[in-house]
């Protein structure tokens, strides 16, 4: 993460996109956000390029299923895509 990117603790991801922490941590064990960084503390630190792929996830959800929506948001982060 650059230090220019604004880092978002998990409740705040999850408060700008309208899910729980718990989701939030979900999406991120399942490949739909890329990997988060760590503080020295341990705690999870996001930023804005994992708010864009939880709303791009959510946006290909519905039309392709939560299945093809993950692998899709996998392939990205691999760079397969």
């Amino acid at each position: 993460m650059s230090d220019r990117e604004r880092r978002l603790r998990t409740v705040d991801l999850a408060r700008a996109v309208g899910l729980s922490t718990q989701q939030v941590r979900n999406y991120e064990d399942a490949g739909v956000l890329p990997p988060a960084g760590r503080t020295d503390a341990g705690y999870r630190v996001f930023g804005e390029r994992h708010r864009d792929a939880l709303l791009t996830y959510r946006a290909l959800q519905p039309g392709y299923g939560a299945v093809t929506a993950t692998r899709v948001m996998r392939a990205v982060h691999a760079g397969d895509v």
